[in-house]
């Protein structure tokens, strides 16, 4: 055992030395706790990022010149979405994800010519897009 130093430069050692064990243990404390910072906020990110994909995937063109080739479109959009359903970081949104598709299938395409409105357009979007847009919107399900 070394005998204990006396006097201030030992005192201003051992503060030192005790400053300097604080610091890394609040470096410490501080990186563990970014890191879940950061966990969230990558969370919070790929869910944001998937849902503009989404809303990106669901809009139709009101007036098709081809009706059946604007079905298949949207067919093929409703698969990707499925596939993307897989990549939902929860339960709650995959859902949503997932009825929307079911909903994009389901659509009724109208060709050029056939009597159809803005607002009646802009209603069926709003349909489509409900249960997607209360889980993409809904700040409590990015925490």
């Amino acid at each position: 055992m070394t005998p204990k130093e006396s006097g201030p430069v030992a005192r201003r050692r051992r503060e030192r030395a005790g400053a300097v064990v604080a610091a890394v243990i609040t470096a410490a404390a501080l990186t563990v706790g970014l890191a879940g910072c950061r966990d969230v906020s990558a969370k919070t990110a790929d869910r944001v990022e998937l849902c503009a994909k989404i809303v990106g995937k669901t809009f139709t063109n009101p007036f098709p010149d081809d009706a059946e080739k604007t079905k298949r479109d949207i067919r093929k959009r409703a698969d990707e979405l499925d596939e993307m359903a897989k990549e939902a970081p929860d339960e709650k949104l995959r859902q949503a994800i997932e009825s929307t598709a079911e909903k994009m299938r389901s659509a009724e395409v109208k060709g050029k010519g056939t009597s159809r409105t803005v607002l009646g357009y802009i209603s069926e979007q709003n349909d489509r897009l409900k249960d997607l847009r209360h889980t993409c919107l809904n700040r409590d399900d990015y925490k």
